[in-house]
């Protein structure tokens, strides 16, 4: 398209032309970058949850090996202590050396021991020997002390019995060493027996070391954030906690209980039994999720715990997850661009059909259809598009053609539905003596014409023709073949004398030229003013009901002919009855009784006996019927034609007699005037 072929377009543009927000290329790069997002996102949740699992079991086993390490460390250490000690026992037991080769022997034990800060040997004089014994303490900075010059009553002290009375080497509580300058100390103290196995204790040996001999170990382990390395003693004391002021001072079970660590529980069960353990757990004071590991050093009576915060792992993850989020965004949001360039491309020519399809939907059908030579899609959409638009002028034309004949045919469809109606009679009130005959009927048709019709034929002798129907089918055919009948019963009506004869004769007119098979249900009935007595013959319809003046509704059943209209017939039986004084007549066609309301339910006949009213007149009895059906019916659609005839014979008082007596022409005319207003218009 030529430059100054789209300055015409965009200077023509309609007024509700795509903005670029709305664009089809931009839904396309957004939905690209979203989908990008989106894929973003799944392959960040599936790395945070695989990355998550596989960093604690990794931050899991990292912690139980630092624990073994340390662990093994500090167990080299000790084993170190115990080994110096036990070799100074056996040297001490196997010989006979004098003091001086024992300070010596001692001394060198000391300065054998990395990090020892002094040792004690007390050897006990044989029963029965001159000498005194031995008992000296030799320290590393060389202030040895000679405990039996000094007079120090070692024998009483509890760590010298508790030695005796051991069976092996044990490892002190940690103690604070005032002489030494403050300096907090752990012993290893071993019994000397003259025998490996067995035996009396002679002394003791005991080797001392500064604590922090053992914490500096698992300093660097400490030192890590988010690690917690506590050292435990033999006695449950905590030689070493990060928390300020529990080192020392408490034991672990104390510790426990005061702080109410109760998720701890484990770890000190663990210790208390020597045995390795890890331990998953929630501090119960921070929430904090640790992970713990218990190792026992050596066979020393010591453990040590070290805990690893799950929180730092998790947000170093996440910090991970972040980066990675933050880089995938910010791909995403280049290749979203990347594709909304190329998009525009491709989205171009679809923005051209969409420019004319709107001139289409905005009645614009000369506005030309471009790439209709493409050979892809969009040309294949452009061709359609283009068939559509003639075809819719094309069509424009015809439903234009068609509305015009519409119009005329509901103009129409309206003079025939005046002139039926105009065929129907008014309704009759004929007055003799004392006897008032009311003569009123209702039709309404489920179309604009319909087939149903009634008549009403007043003769000079005061007797009442009258007559009911439905023709079968709706609309148009039923409405001429409608008037075809009610001219045939007329005429019959007024030559014969008696019903049969009239639908006899009506049978016989309306088989002639009847090709559409059309057939029409008819009650015919003559009345007599005078003593109430009446005629009744039908071709086929329902039978009427004969209201009483005590509410009692009496169901009129008797022989019928055949319909008229099928084939020609003479025997149509008559009913003969009387018509008492406030009774009614009442005649309808099948359009009341199967009336459907929306849940398919039929009127039916129960419904027709209860809404009959005795004292009613023939006008409001048959209008109350129709209503009730109409209510019953509620919203559903009318399926056929509903008309209602009643004929009620009443008998005048004597204040009636001095009224001035109407002529039958004024009161028909006013019955007609009545009539019109209930007709279907």
């Amino acid at each position: 398209m030529s430059g100054a072929g789209s300055q015409q377009r965009n200077s023509t543009a309609p007024a509700d032309a795509v903005r670029w927000r709305g664009s089809l290329r931009t839904k396309i790069a957004l939905w690209s970058g979203a989908l990008n997002v989106v894929l973003l996102l799944l392959v960040t949740a599936a790395i945070a949850w695989l990355a998550r699992d596989m960093i604690l079991d990794d931050a899991k086993r990292n912690t139980s090996a630092s624990a073994q390490e340390a662990a093994q460390r500090l167990a080299v250490q000790m084993h170190s202590v115990t080994i110096t000690t036990t070799g100074l026992t056996d040297l001490v037991a196997a010989s006979t050396l004098d003091p001086d080769e024992l300070t010596a022997t001692l001394r060198a034990m000391v300065r054998a021991t990395p990090g020892a800060n002094g040792a004690l040997l007390v050897l006990e004089p044989v029963h029965g020997q001159a000498e005194l014994g031995y008992a000296r303490y030799i320290a590393a900075d060389g202030s040895d002390r000679d405990l039996l010059a000094d007079g120090y009553d070692y024998r009483s002290q509890k760590w010298y019995q508790r030695t005796l009375a051991a069976g092996g080497g044990w490892w002190s509580e940690p103690y604070r060493n005032e002489t030494a300058g403050g300096v907090w100390m752990v012993t290893y103290n071993l019994p000397l027996r003259p025998t490996a196995r067995g035996g009396s204790a002679r002394g003791m040996v005991s080797l001392d070391l500064p604590l922090t001999t053992l914490t500096d170990h698992f300093e660097s382990l400490a030192n890590l954030p988010g690690w917690r390395v506590s050292l435990v003693a033999p006695g449950g004391t905590l030689a070493a906690n990060p928390e300020p002021g529990v080192a020392l001072t408490t034991t672990l079970d104390e510790y426990i209980r005061r702080s109410g660590r109760t998720d701890l529980a484990g770890a000190a069960n663990a210790v208390r039994l020597r045995q390795a353990g890890q331990f998953s757990h929630q501090d119960t004071r921070s929430g904090e999720r640790r992970y713990t590991v218990v190792e026992p050093i050596g066979d020393s009576g010591w453990s040590l715990l070290v805990a690893q915060s799950y929180q730092l792992i998790v947000a170093r993850l996440n910090q991970a997850l972040w980066q990675l989020a933050a880089v995938g965004l910010l791909l995403a949001l280049i290749s979203m661009l990347v594709v909304r360039r190329l998009a525009k491309r491709i989205s171009r020519p679809v923005e051209h059909l969409a420019e004319s399809t709107t001139r289409l939907a905005q009645g614009d059908y000369d506005w030309p259809v471009p790439h209709t030579g493409r050979s892809d899609e969009v040309g294949r959409m452009a061709r359609t598009l283009e068939h559509a638009r003639t075809s819719i002028q094309r069509q424009l034309v015809e439903i234009g053609e068609m509305g015009a004949a519409r119009q005329k045919l509901e103009s129409e469809l309206s003079i025939a539905r005046d002139i039926q109606l105009a065929m129907l009679p008014p309704a009759r009130v004929i007055e003799r003596g004392h006897a008032r005959l009311e003569a009123y009927a209702m039709l309404e048709a489920a179309k604009a014409v319909g087939g149903d019709f009634y008549t009403f034929i007043e003769r000079a002798n005061g007797e009442l023709w009258f007559a009911i129907g439905d023709v079968s089918d709706k609309g148009v055919p039923a409405a001429l073949f409608m008037a075809r009948t009610m001219t045939v019963l007329e005429v019959a009506a007024r030559s014969c004398s008696s019903p049969d004869q009239v639908l006899a004769e009506a049978s016989r007119r309306l088989v002639e030229g009847n090709d559409t098979c059309m057939f029409a249900t008819v009650l015919c009935g003559r009345i007599d003013l005078r003593d109430g007595q009446f005629t009744l013959a039908s071709a086929g319809h329902e039978s009427p009901l004969l209201l009483h003046a005590d509410g009692r509704v009496e169901t009129i059943a008797f022989e019928t002919g055949p319909p008229l209209g099928f084939e020609v017939s003479s025997r149509f039986p008559l009913w003969h009855g009387r018509l008492q004084a406030d009774a009614s007549l009442i005649a309808y066609t099948d359009g009341v009784t199967e009336a459907f309301d929306a849940d398919n339910q039929a009127y039916g006949s129960e419904r027709l006996l209860a809404a009959l009213r005795p004292g009613y007149s023939a006008q409001d009895n048959c209008r109350r019927l129709i209503a009730e059906v109409h209510r019953f019916a509620g919203a559903a659609p009318q399926s056929d034609d509903i008309t209602v005839l009643a004929i009620r014979l009443s008998q005048r008082t004597e204040a009636s007699e001095t009224m001035p007596e109407t002529t039958p022409s004024a009161t028909t005319e006013e019955s007609a005037n009545a009539d019109t207003s209930d007709r279907p218009g």
